[in-house]
């Protein structure tokens, strides 16, 4: 059958998009994918990479918009609306599912309106304006985070969740060694965080005296890529700076520690994993979803959390110590981690959609 995924504009959307793509595939082999995206260029760059078929579609969001601006943005949403049925008529999907992203608003609604079995699966535990507004029409609405459920009527939500890649599965578990060097891979999301890589890096002189224990996994984004990695050399630490991560088997593998921002799908890989954190949530996140995010973990003691204004080097040298001097403390974090991962939530939510449509099939007869 045809399955037409949509949504879109950060690799938090399009991740879990990709891991349901693999898992209907692996039901069966005989599935379409098709994905529905932003015209950004990462969203072409990462669905190229991994062979996936893709359209593009222009959809500006309202929120946070001046006046002019978002007046400028509802006389666009009739375009999109017919561009998406005009999608659904020639592509012809069996199903449609969104995953978050101002794009998924226009094209699942054009197939709620054809009559097409929809559904949308939210990442966050603050559920951003579209999938708050579809959870009204859709027919199933699958949840990462149980304090999610709240925004949606209970007989459409399924808590499953967020999806992981299939790759990620082929991460091995690792023990902390209690001695030896500790490797802490820094992810400031797919485009880097400038705020983490200064801290990092104005860090390193309050950590020489303990240099030959460390080794750093940086994800700094393409604009800071270079200066970070200078300033790794001059001062003699081991690292491996990208400015985009591909292999994300190799860097979990790798990792002892993570030092990261607080988006949904890397809580998702961290807990999947059972790997221990230091959460920086995004301060500028939608309605604050990040910090709320971490929370979620910090409460079952499965992360750390430094909010962005209360971050500086001083802090974050005084925690480092702290990990190295006591291992434990980080292999306790990443088992209550792990406690809280859903590894089968592409799974799930595929069977889900197949008792849909299976459903629908039965009241059609």
């Amino acid at each position: 059958m045809r399955i037409l995924i949509v949504g879109g504009g950060t690799g938090g959307h399009l991740f879990p998009a990709i891991a349901l793509a693999e898992a209907f595939t692996q039901k069966d082999p005989g599935n379409e994918i098709r994905f529905v995206v932003t015209p950004r260029v990462l969203d072409s760059q990462i669905l190229k990479d991994r062979g996936f078929s893709f359209q593009t579609l222009k959809v500006e969001g309202l929120k946070g918009k001046g006046i002019f601006s978002m007046i400028q943005s509802l006389i666009k949403l009739p375009r999109s609306f017919a561009a998406s049925l005009k999608m659904i008529e020639e592509y012809k999907p069996a199903l449609v599912l969104g995953v978050g992203g101002y794009v998924s608003g226009p094209l699942v609604l054009a197939a709620w309106w054809k009559g097409l079995p929809c559904a949308i699966q939210e990442q966050n535990s603050i559920p951003g304006i579209t999938n708050r507004l579809l959870g009204k029409v859709v027919d199933r609405i699958f949840c990462a985070f149980k304090e999610s459920e709240a925004y949606f009527s209970g007989g459409k939500v399924r808590l499953t969740g967020n999806p992981i890649r299939k790759e990620l599965g082929e991460v091995a578990e690792r023990t902390i060694a209690s001695s030896g060097p500790l490797t802490i891979l820094i992810l400031g999301g797919s485009q880097g965080a400038h705020r983490i890589n200064l801290t990092v890096i104005n860090s390193l002189d309050g950590l020489r005296d303990v240099k030959e224990k460390l080794v750093f996994i940086h994800q700094t984004g393409e604009k800071d890529e270079q200066e970070v990695a200078r300033i790794y050399r001059e001062k003699g630490f081991q690292h491996q700076v990208k400015a985009f991560i591909s292999d994300m088997v190799w860097a979990y593998q790798e990792a002892d520690m993570i030092i990261g921002r607080a988006g949904a799908m890397t809580i998702t890989e961290i807990t999947a994993l059972g790997k221990p954190s230091l959460l920086i949530p995004f301060p500028f996140a939608a309605n604050n979803h990040q910090e709320h995010n971490a929370r979620a973990l910090v409460e079952a003691g499965a992360a750390e959390m430094i909010l962005e204004k209360d971050l500086s080097p001083d802090r974050l040298v005084q925690r480092i110590g702290h990990w190295l001097s006591d291992r434990q403390f980080l292999i306790r974090m990443g088992s209550q981690a792990k406690s809280l991962g859903h590894r089968q939530a592409a799974e799930e939510i595929v069977e889900v959609c197949y008792q849909l449509l299976s459903k629908q099939k039965k009241d059609l007869h």
